[in-house]
């Protein structure tokens, strides 16, 4: 481990690298993030959108194996 001090910006880019070596992470959420933050979109109001559209997305597959239209 470096001594170096790191500054916020190099934490956050270390965490967008690093986040899909998490185990357990979903790995559809933690691409709609990275998306959003490269994009520089990343705002309360978009993270919220892609919340709700991976939310839609399940409930859409979830209808699907049921057979429901």
């Amino acid at each position: 481990m470096s001594d170096a001090i790191k500054s916020g910006k190099e934490v956050v880019e270390e965490f967008f690298n690093e986040i899909n070596k998490i185990d357990g992470v979903d790995a559809k959420l933690v691409n709609k993030l990275i998306n959003l933050h490269n994009g520089r979109k990343f705002t309360d109001t978009n993270i919220q959108n892609a919340l709700d559209e991976l939310l839609q997305e399940e409930i859409n597959e979830v209808s699907k194996k049921n057979g429901d239209n």
